[in-house]
């Protein structure tokens, strides 16, 4: 061991692990029976087993944590320097390049985080070895029963809470201190399985990423991982995680049943049909296996239902006999609460279809859903499953539909209260209760559990708050930042309560997403923004669980005081073909009249909110931005061929679309594109990535590995004319935030954002689909965003 200065720590190598001892913190760490720090180092054997305890994680221990970090990481720094290191865009040993050459507080949230994880492994380990870390008062900042309680509260409401609902996981996620999970596995496995649990793939995946930079090779989280990611429909990257594990030596029944499912996916996804067969045989051959070498229910009805499919009838029918005379057997031994009975009785339905038993699989499937009613992802993938089957034995996909009740979802928009100061009389204050009575009559008959809208003071907030009173799900799209929204759209009628009953859905959202940070309320661009990718978030969520979206407006059947509102909305779905429920606002005028002692509220025109006019309308427009990989390698001599053979082939591949950008720019190795539609964008990001890849760059006298990075997005920019460059141009915050996205995306992929994948949703598009890749942490300190790889269709 040796020891060396940097700053005010003092750093301790040991087996190629790094301690800081800093005296800012007022810490050190001492033997336990010891007073002073030890002079010298005590050798131990690294090959002896730590057991690391849990720590109480007060303020003064993230505080220590942040400094061995922030520590950590400078010494790596310097030493990297002295060697020859410099920051570069990407990791290349060859070049001694690494963005992670930067100080500590330009770090990704990421990369910060696993440093944080090392520092506080680092404190457990120290803890484990039988030495104490002091605070600056002596205190001991060792295990208690504080960390410990806080560990089993957390634990106990993701298991044992009946009810949790989205909004509940959310917020324990939200509020969560990585430190505290990271002492725990198991909460991150209980944690992503009941998001699994309660449909949320994208919240599972986010939380699993989280929680393997602490647990890397944990098992199970991986396989939850993997799990999540073919829910969210990332198929590949899922077969590809699973496909590891098993060549890693992992034969459980989960590695192979999923690792199976993700050919099932294959399967129906495939346009080809020997690509097809060729997926469905790969995908019995793993369920079968996985059963004959586990014999489980789960791999077995699988094994069942894939050969069957496959043309293994005879062994389908026989696996199918032997899986229902198991789950018969189980079931005498369950407790009537177990949660194990819904997945026996779906089980059961699914081998009596099998072996031609329609009734008594409707019989099996209407007991688990008595059981697991109320669970809608659940019950999606068991109706799904129920219709492969039914289609491939009887033609007819929805021959037991009626055995489940399934909720509708449902996307809203309404008029806003009229303003005190508003001319025509539209929806008066007085009509809320009548209102109010009109949207729960409506949902109650539409069984509706599941509902999107933004928040305006009027028939959003009321929808929203009818959706919770019915113990429904919501999800809230805000256009902008929430303090302006509510300047804007909520605190507008004097002495009244709404921006309190605002902030009380917000705090109840399964989901809230502000579109656009900085917006202006004079600006029609933000609303529409906001209404199109409301439509696309909720037909995004529908496609997931097999629901279809219902369309509900509380509208009064005119057009509407600008871009965006219930007019457009009602519109946009009925270019889809799609029916629209309607709520007549007229007609509940027309029924009803204000109360007798109604004192109806003034407001003189001074004290309503000033929003200053835009100097220019916006426009939403999808963006598009461009990294080449490798560029920084080029020789100077390879300049001039990277401009001439590179650039030209992009400009041709420009030239020859049918769509072509309304605006292009480069910089060095950037390309920046300004398109029309999403549609047209996302074309072109899939072509130019082909082009990149598919061509032998070394025949041009530049390097053959040269790749690229593709960033999309979409959303409200202004169209300005650059006096320097002498065209038009698109700036604007999102403009920034396409630009933020290209470098975090890997490398030979597209990422898109959360509203570029909604409005191509919304819109749609049939050349490409976007599959989640997780929550990512965008360039420059510019936030976290969903952030979605997007591929061709087949």
């Amino acid at each position: 061991m040796h020891s060396q200065k940097i700053g005010s720590a003092t750093c301790l190598h040991k087996h190629g692990i790094i301690v800081y001892m800093t005296t800012s913190a007022g810490c050190y760490v001492a033997a336990v029976d010891e007073c002073p720090p030890p002079s010298s180092a005590m050798a131990t054997d690294s090959n002896i087993p730590v057991e690391t305890p849990p720590l109480k994680l007060t303020e003064e221990i993230r505080r220590l944590v942040e400094q061995l970090a922030a520590y950590n990481h400078e010494a790596w720094l310097k030493e990297r320097l002295a060697q020859g290191w410099k920051p570069g865009p990407h990791r290349d040993d060859e070049r001694k390049e690494n963005p992670c050459l930067v100080p500590y507080a330009e770090l990704s949230e990421e990369e910060k985080q696993l440093n944080r994880a090392t520092a506080l492994e680092t404190i457990r380990a120290i803890l484990g070895l039988g030495y104490a870390v002091t605070g600056p008062q002596g205190e001991p900042l060792m295990a208690d029963n504080d960390s410990r309680q806080v560990l089993q509260d957390t634990l106990y409401q993701i298991r044992k809470n009946p009810k949790l609902t989205v909004a509940d996981l959310r917020r324990i996620w939200e509020q969560h201190s990585p430190t505290v999970w990271a002492q725990s596995v198991d909460l991150y496995r209980r944690a992503v399985d009941a998001a699994l649990r309660l449909g949320e793939a994208f919240l599972a995946f986010d939380i699993s990423a989280e929680g393997l930079q602490t647990f890397k090779d944990d098992l199970r989280l991986t396989q939850l991982q993997a799990l999540a990611l073919a829910r969210t429909g990332a198929t590949r990257r899922a077969n590809a995680i699973l496909d590891q594990l098993r060549q890693s030596g992992h034969q459980d029944e989960e590695t192979l049943g999923i690792l199976a499912r993700t050919h099932k996916d294959f399967y129906t996804m495939a346009g080809d049909p020997e690509e097809r067969q060729k997926h469905l045989r790969i995908s019995f051959d793993l369920y079968y296996t996985s059963y004959q070498r586990n014999r489980g229910y789960y791999s077995g009805i699988n094994a069942a239902t894939t050969g069957y499919m496959a043309g293994e009838k005879e062994i389908a029918r026989q696996v199918a006999q032997e899986v229902s005379d198991l789950c018969e057997r189980t079931l005498e031994h369950l407790p009537p609460d177990s949660d194990e009975r819904y997945w026996l009785e779906a089980t059961l339905a699914e081998a009596a279809i099998i072996l031609g038993d329609f009734s008594k699989a409707e019989q099996h499937y209407r007991h688990a859903t008595a059981i697991g009613g109320d669970k809608l992802a659940v019950l999606s993938r068991t109706r799904a499953q129920a219709r492969l089957l039914l289609e491939n034995i009887t033609g007819n996909p929805n021959l037991l539909d009626h055995c489940f009740q399934m909720p509708r979802m449902v996307v809203f928009s309404g008029h806003m209260f009229d303003r005190p100061d508003r001319k025509q009389c539209r929806f008066p204050l007085w009509l809320e209760g009548p209102a109010k009575a009109a949207l729960a009559r409506r949902l109650e008959a539409m069984q509706a559990q599941i509902g999107f809208c933004s928040l305006a003071c009027g028939g959003d907030l009321l929808f929203a708050e009818a959706m919770l009173e019915r113990g429904g799900e919501i999800n809230i799209a805000l256009p902008f930042n929430q303090r302006d929204f509510r300047k804007c759209s909520v605190d507008i009628i004097p002495g009244r309560d709404f921006g309190a009953r605002f902030e009380r859905v917000l705090a109840a959202a399964a989901t809230v997403t502000v579109l656009s940070e900085h917006g202006n309320a004079n600006d029609g661009a933000a609303f529409d923004y906001c209404n199109r990718a409301l439509n696309g978030m909720a037909l995004l969520k529908g496609r997931f669980f097999g629901l279809d979206v219902v369309p509900l407006a509380l509208w009064n059947g005119q057009a509407g005081d600008g871009m965006g509102g219930t007019h457009s909305f009602v519109e946009f779905w009925q270019r889809r073909g799609a029916p629209v429920e309607i709520i007549r606002l007229n007609e509940l005028l027309e029924k009803n009249s204000p109360p007798p002692d109604w004192d109806n509220p003034s407001l003189a025109p001074a004290a309503l909110p000033e929003i200053p006019a835009p100097l220019a309308p916006q426009e939403i427009k999808a963006m598009l931005f461009a990294d080449i990989v490798g560029f920084t390698r080029l020789t100077e001599i390879q300049v001039v061929p990277f401009v001439q053979h590179f650039l030209g082939q992009v400009a041709d591949l420009m030239q020859s679309l049918p769509h072509q950008p309304i605006h292009k720019n480069t910089w060095g190795d950037a390309v920046c594109c300004v398109f029309d539609t999403v549609r047209d964008a996302g074309v072109f990001a899939l072509r130019l990535r082909d082009l990149v890849r598919g061509t032998d760059w070394s025949r041009y006298d530049l390097p053959h590995e040269l790749n690229i990075r593709i960033a999309l997005h979409a959303g409200p920019v202004f169209a300005c004319y650059d006096p320097v460059l002498g065209k038009l141009t698109y700036n604007g915050a999102h403009v920034n935030r396409t630009a933020r996205i290209e470098p975090v995306a890997e490398e030979g992929q597209i990422y898109a954002s959360q509203a570029f994948a909604a409005l191509a949703t919304a819109e749609g598009v049939a050349e490409f689909t976007c599959d989640y890749v997780g929550t990512k942490q965008l360039a420059k300190k510019y936030g976290a965003i969903p952030v979605f790889l997007v591929r061709a269709t087949s």
